[in-house]
Protein backbone atom coordinates (compact mmCIF):
# COMPACT_ATOMS: atom_id res chain seq x y z
CA UNK A 1 0.00 0.00 0.00
CA UNK A 2 1.37 3.58 -0.82
CA UNK A 3 2.61 5.62 1.86
CA UNK A 4 0.76 9.01 -0.09
CA UNK A 5 -2.84 8.57 1.38
CA UNK A 6 -3.04 11.55 -1.07
CA UNK A 7 -1.42 13.48 -4.33
CA UNK A 8 -2.68 16.53 -6.13
CA UNK A 9 -0.84 16.74 -9.71
CA UNK A 10 -0.83 20.28 -11.19
CA UNK A 11 -4.65 20.43 -10.25
CA UNK A 12 -6.38 23.91 -12.00
CA UNK A 13 -9.83 25.24 -11.47
CA UNK A 14 -11.11 28.45 -12.52
CA UNK A 15 -14.36 30.38 -12.56
CA UNK A 16 -14.27 32.67 -15.74
CA UNK A 17 -10.79 34.58 -16.02
CA UNK A 18 -10.16 34.08 -12.49
CA UNK A 19 -8.08 31.00 -11.50
CA UNK A 20 -8.81 29.69 -8.16
CA UNK A 21 -6.14 26.66 -8.10
CA UNK A 22 -3.42 27.08 -10.18
CA UNK A 23 -1.50 24.17 -11.08
CA UNK A 24 -1.60 23.16 -7.21
CA UNK A 25 0.73 20.06 -6.35
CA UNK A 26 1.31 18.42 -2.63
CA UNK A 27 0.95 14.86 -1.04
CA UNK A 28 -0.12 14.45 1.81
CA UNK A 29 1.77 11.00 3.54
CA UNK A 30 -0.47 7.92 5.24
CA UNK A 31 -1.29 8.76 9.12
CA UNK A 32 -0.11 12.57 9.55
CA UNK A 33 -1.64 16.05 10.34
CA UNK A 34 -1.26 17.76 7.07
CA UNK A 35 -2.34 21.61 7.29
CA UNK A 36 -3.47 23.79 4.43
CA UNK A 37 -2.85 27.38 5.24
CA UNK A 38 -3.17 30.59 3.84
CA UNK A 39 -5.19 34.06 3.45
CA UNK A 40 -9.10 34.48 2.08
CA UNK A 41 -8.65 34.19 -1.29
CA UNK A 42 -5.74 32.02 -1.25
CA UNK A 43 -8.00 28.95 -3.17
CA UNK A 44 -8.12 26.73 0.01
CA UNK A 45 -11.84 26.17 -0.16
CA UNK A 46 -11.57 25.43 -3.63
CA UNK A 47 -8.78 22.96 -3.13
CA UNK A 48 -11.10 20.88 -0.71
CA UNK A 49 -13.91 21.11 -2.67
CA UNK A 50 -11.60 19.49 -5.71
CA UNK A 51 -10.75 17.05 -3.48
CA UNK A 52 -14.15 15.93 -1.92
CA UNK A 53 -15.08 15.70 -5.30
CA UNK A 54 -17.80 18.53 -5.06
CA UNK A 55 -15.56 20.75 -7.93
CA UNK A 56 -14.32 18.59 -10.74
CA UNK A 57 -11.10 20.20 -11.87
CA UNK A 58 -10.32 21.88 -15.19
CA UNK A 59 -7.12 20.08 -15.09
CA UNK A 60 -4.67 18.04 -13.37
CA UNK A 61 -5.25 14.95 -10.65
CA UNK A 62 -5.94 13.47 -7.43
CA UNK A 63 -5.14 10.28 -6.54
CA UNK A 64 -5.80 8.35 -3.29
CA UNK A 65 -3.36 5.49 -2.51
CA UNK A 66 -1.34 6.00 -5.39
CA UNK A 67 -5.27 5.60 -7.52
CA UNK A 68 -7.05 8.06 -9.35
CA UNK A 69 -9.94 9.18 -7.68
CA UNK A 70 -12.14 10.63 -10.45
CA UNK A 71 -14.55 8.04 -11.75
CA UNK A 72 -13.90 6.11 -8.51
CA UNK A 73 -17.49 4.82 -6.77
CA UNK A 74 -15.80 3.98 -3.42
CA UNK A 75 -14.08 7.39 -3.02
CA UNK A 76 -16.95 9.09 -0.97
CA UNK A 77 -17.31 6.45 1.50
CA UNK A 78 -13.05 6.76 2.12
CA UNK A 79 -13.14 10.33 2.53
CA UNK A 80 -14.91 12.52 5.50
CA UNK A 81 -15.19 16.16 5.02
CA UNK A 82 -16.54 18.68 7.72
CA UNK A 83 -17.03 22.05 6.64
CA UNK A 84 -16.44 25.25 8.32
CA UNK A 85 -20.49 25.72 7.87
CA UNK A 86 -22.04 23.24 10.51
CA UNK A 87 -24.98 21.25 8.46
CA UNK A 88 -27.10 19.60 11.55
CA UNK A 89 -30.53 18.60 11.60
CA UNK A 90 -31.99 20.90 14.34
CA UNK A 91 -34.89 18.24 15.18
CA UNK A 92 -32.66 15.32 15.57
CA UNK A 93 -30.70 14.25 19.11
CA UNK A 94 -27.08 13.67 18.81
CA UNK A 95 -26.85 10.43 18.90
CA UNK A 96 -29.81 10.41 16.40
CA UNK A 97 -27.79 12.46 14.11
CA UNK A 98 -24.87 9.83 14.30
CA UNK A 99 -27.46 7.08 13.34
CA UNK A 100 -29.00 9.01 10.02
CA UNK A 101 -25.62 9.75 8.96
CA UNK A 102 -24.15 5.89 9.68
CA UNK A 103 -27.49 4.57 7.67
CA UNK A 104 -26.67 6.76 4.73
CA UNK A 105 -23.11 4.80 4.67
CA UNK A 106 -24.81 1.63 5.21
CA UNK A 107 -23.38 0.90 8.10
CA UNK A 108 -23.61 -2.72 10.29
CA UNK A 109 -26.10 -1.17 13.02
CA UNK A 110 -24.18 -2.55 15.96
CA UNK A 111 -20.93 -1.53 14.41
CA UNK A 112 -22.38 2.04 14.70
CA UNK A 113 -24.30 1.96 18.12
CA UNK A 114 -20.34 1.33 19.21
CA UNK A 115 -18.57 4.04 16.90
CA UNK A 116 -21.60 6.94 17.64
CA UNK A 117 -20.68 6.25 21.55
CA UNK A 118 -17.40 6.34 21.43
CA UNK A 119 -17.25 9.67 19.51
CA UNK A 120 -19.41 11.54 21.69
CA UNK A 121 -17.56 10.13 24.40
CA UNK A 122 -14.19 11.59 22.91
CA UNK A 123 -15.56 14.90 22.30
CA UNK A 124 -17.51 15.51 25.31
CA UNK A 125 -20.93 15.45 24.30
CA UNK A 126 -21.98 11.91 25.16
CA UNK A 127 -24.38 13.40 28.42
CA UNK A 128 -26.08 15.42 25.59
CA UNK A 129 -26.62 12.30 23.32
CA UNK A 130 -30.62 12.31 24.04
CA UNK A 131 -30.51 16.03 23.27
CA UNK A 132 -31.39 17.52 20.14
CA UNK A 133 -28.98 20.05 18.48
CA UNK A 134 -30.99 22.89 18.32
CA UNK A 135 -30.89 23.12 22.20
CA UNK A 136 -26.92 22.84 21.90
CA UNK A 137 -24.50 25.27 22.51
CA UNK A 138 -22.70 27.01 19.45
CA UNK A 139 -19.48 24.89 20.64
CA UNK A 140 -21.12 21.36 21.20
CA UNK A 141 -22.71 21.85 17.98
CA UNK A 142 -19.36 22.45 16.09
CA UNK A 143 -17.82 19.36 17.97
CA UNK A 144 -21.32 17.27 16.96
CA UNK A 145 -21.00 18.28 13.22
CA UNK A 146 -17.32 17.41 13.48
CA UNK A 147 -18.17 13.66 14.20
CA UNK A 148 -20.75 13.47 12.58
CA UNK A 149 -18.57 13.92 8.97
CA UNK A 150 -16.15 10.80 10.58
CA UNK A 151 -18.98 8.54 11.56
CA UNK A 152 -18.29 6.32 8.57
CA UNK A 153 -14.28 5.70 9.82
CA UNK A 154 -12.96 7.19 6.49
CA UNK A 155 -9.29 7.11 5.27
CA UNK A 156 -8.76 11.13 4.81
CA UNK A 157 -10.81 13.13 7.31
CA UNK A 158 -10.72 16.79 5.73
CA UNK A 159 -11.69 19.54 8.52
CA UNK A 160 -12.19 23.15 7.51
CA UNK A 161 -11.27 25.28 10.39
CA UNK A 162 -11.98 22.97 12.94
CA UNK A 163 -10.82 25.26 16.26
CA UNK A 164 -13.95 28.33 14.76
CA UNK A 165 -16.16 29.65 17.00
CA UNK A 166 -14.81 27.39 20.20
CA UNK A 167 -13.92 28.23 23.51
CA UNK A 168 -10.67 27.74 25.05
CA UNK A 169 -11.30 24.15 26.47
CA UNK A 170 -13.32 23.03 23.82
CA UNK A 171 -9.73 24.26 21.33
CA UNK A 172 -7.92 21.46 23.56
CA UNK A 173 -10.63 19.01 23.83
CA UNK A 174 -10.99 19.11 19.32
CA UNK A 175 -7.00 19.06 19.64
CA UNK A 176 -7.00 16.11 21.76
CA UNK A 177 -9.67 14.31 19.47
CA UNK A 178 -8.62 15.19 16.51
CA UNK A 179 -4.39 13.21 17.29
CA UNK A 180 -6.79 10.37 17.97
CA UNK A 181 -8.14 10.03 14.19
CA UNK A 182 -4.48 10.45 12.80
CA UNK A 183 -3.87 7.32 14.85
CA UNK A 184 -6.13 5.38 12.53
CA UNK A 185 -6.54 8.11 9.20
CA UNK A 186 -4.77 10.61 7.63
CA UNK A 187 -6.33 14.25 8.51
CA UNK A 188 -5.76 17.33 6.00
CA UNK A 189 -7.07 20.65 7.71
CA UNK A 190 -7.39 24.07 6.62
CA UNK A 191 -7.04 26.93 9.58
CA UNK A 192 -6.06 30.75 10.21
CA UNK A 193 -5.37 29.62 13.70
CA UNK A 194 -1.45 29.44 13.32
CA UNK A 195 -1.22 28.37 17.05
CA UNK A 196 -3.40 25.41 16.20
CA UNK A 197 -1.61 24.41 12.66
CA UNK A 198 1.80 24.45 14.81
CA UNK A 199 0.86 22.11 17.72
CA UNK A 200 -0.80 19.90 15.55
CA UNK A 201 0.80 19.37 11.88
CA UNK A 202 3.01 16.99 10.84
CA UNK A 203 3.77 19.60 7.88
CA UNK A 204 2.69 22.34 6.36
CA UNK A 205 1.78 23.90 3.13
CA UNK A 206 1.62 27.73 2.74
CA UNK A 207 -0.82 28.75 -0.07
CA UNK A 208 -1.60 31.91 -1.83
CA UNK A 209 -2.93 32.73 -5.16
CA UNK A 210 -3.97 28.90 -5.98
CA UNK A 211 -0.57 27.78 -5.62
CA UNK A 212 2.01 26.39 -2.70
CA UNK A 213 4.64 28.53 -1.65
CA UNK A 214 6.37 26.47 0.57
CA UNK A 215 5.84 23.16 2.29
CA UNK A 216 7.56 21.54 5.13
CA UNK A 217 7.15 20.75 9.08
CA UNK A 218 6.47 23.89 10.94
CA UNK A 219 10.26 24.02 12.74
CA UNK A 220 11.95 23.65 9.38
CA UNK A 221 9.96 26.43 7.65
CA UNK A 222 10.61 28.74 11.01
CA UNK A 223 14.10 28.44 10.30
CA UNK A 224 13.78 27.99 6.85
CA UNK A 225 11.49 31.50 6.14
CA UNK A 226 11.76 33.31 9.35
CA UNK A 227 14.58 32.50 11.57
CA UNK A 228 15.24 35.37 12.93
CA UNK A 229 14.58 36.54 17.03
CA UNK A 230 11.64 39.01 18.04
CA UNK A 231 11.83 41.38 21.07
CA UNK A 232 8.33 42.66 22.13
CA UNK A 233 8.05 45.63 24.16
CA UNK A 234 5.01 47.11 25.79
CA UNK A 235 3.88 50.38 27.14
CA UNK A 236 1.47 51.62 29.63
CA UNK A 237 0.59 54.27 27.15
CA UNK A 238 0.55 55.28 23.80
CA UNK A 239 4.12 55.86 22.46
CA UNK A 240 5.18 57.88 19.76
CA UNK A 241 7.44 56.33 16.61
CA UNK A 242 10.91 57.60 16.04
CA UNK A 243 13.95 56.80 13.59
CA UNK A 244 16.38 56.41 16.23
CA UNK A 245 15.78 52.89 16.28
CA UNK A 246 16.49 52.41 13.05
CA UNK A 247 19.22 50.61 12.55
CA UNK A 248 20.57 47.82 9.39
CA UNK A 249 20.18 44.48 11.44
CA UNK A 250 16.50 44.65 12.97
CA UNK A 251 12.99 45.81 11.78
CA UNK A 252 11.64 47.74 13.75
CA UNK A 253 7.40 48.11 13.79
CA UNK A 254 5.72 50.58 16.35
CA UNK A 255 1.74 50.08 17.42
CA UNK A 256 0.30 52.33 19.75
CA UNK A 257 1.59 50.86 22.95
CA UNK A 258 4.04 48.42 22.03
CA UNK A 259 7.54 47.88 19.59
CA UNK A 260 8.52 44.54 17.92
CA UNK A 261 12.04 43.95 17.10
CA UNK A 262 12.98 41.59 14.91
CA UNK A 263 16.73 40.59 13.49
CA UNK A 264 19.07 37.39 13.96
CA UNK A 265 20.98 37.26 17.22
CA UNK A 266 19.05 39.54 19.21
CA UNK A 267 19.30 38.05 22.45
CA UNK A 268 22.64 39.81 23.06
CA UNK A 269 21.56 43.37 21.62
CA UNK A 270 18.69 42.90 24.23
CA UNK A 271 20.29 45.03 26.95
CA UNK A 272 21.47 47.66 24.79
CA UNK A 273 18.02 48.12 22.91
CA UNK A 274 16.24 48.16 26.45
CA UNK A 275 18.94 50.94 28.01
CA UNK A 276 17.85 53.32 24.81
CA UNK A 277 13.96 52.72 24.79
CA UNK A 278 14.69 53.51 28.67
CA UNK A 279 16.15 56.85 28.21
CA UNK A 280 13.41 57.87 25.12
CA UNK A 281 10.28 56.43 26.72
CA UNK A 282 10.47 55.18 30.45
CA UNK A 283 10.54 52.00 31.36
CA UNK A 284 7.80 49.03 29.94
CA UNK A 285 5.27 47.88 31.23
CA UNK A 286 6.66 44.20 30.12
CA UNK A 287 8.76 42.75 27.45
CA UNK A 288 9.20 39.48 25.73
CA UNK A 289 12.43 37.94 23.39
CA UNK A 290 10.49 34.70 21.30
CA UNK A 291 11.74 33.02 18.68
CA UNK A 292 9.64 33.23 15.50
CA UNK A 293 6.95 31.38 15.27
CA UNK A 294 4.53 29.86 12.05
CA UNK A 295 2.81 33.38 11.78
CA UNK A 296 5.98 35.01 10.90
CA UNK A 297 6.29 32.69 8.23
CA UNK A 298 2.89 32.74 7.09
CA UNK A 299 3.14 36.97 7.17
CA UNK A 300 6.71 36.84 5.62
CA UNK A 301 5.30 34.80 2.67
CA UNK A 302 1.50 36.68 2.22
CA UNK A 303 2.01 40.23 3.14
CA UNK A 304 0.13 42.07 5.86
CA UNK A 305 -2.68 43.80 4.00
CA UNK A 306 -5.93 42.11 4.84
CA UNK A 307 -8.24 40.05 2.23
CA UNK A 308 -11.81 40.43 1.77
Amino acid sequence: MSETALELKALEKSYGRFKAVDRLSFSVKRGEIFSLLGPNGAGKTTAINLIAGILEPDHGSIEMNGSPVRGSRSWSSRIGVCHQEKQLWPLLTCEEQLYFAGDMYRMDRKRLKQRAALLLEQVGLAEKRKVLAKNLSGGMQRRLHMILSVIHHPELIILDEPEAGLDPQSRVLVREFIKTLSETGTVLLTTHNMDEAERLSSRVAVMDKGQVLVCGTPAALQQMIAPEETLDIYYPEQIQQTALLNSPGYAVQFTDRSISITGSHLAGAVPRILDQLNSLYGNPLTFTLRQSTLEDVFIKLTGRSLRE
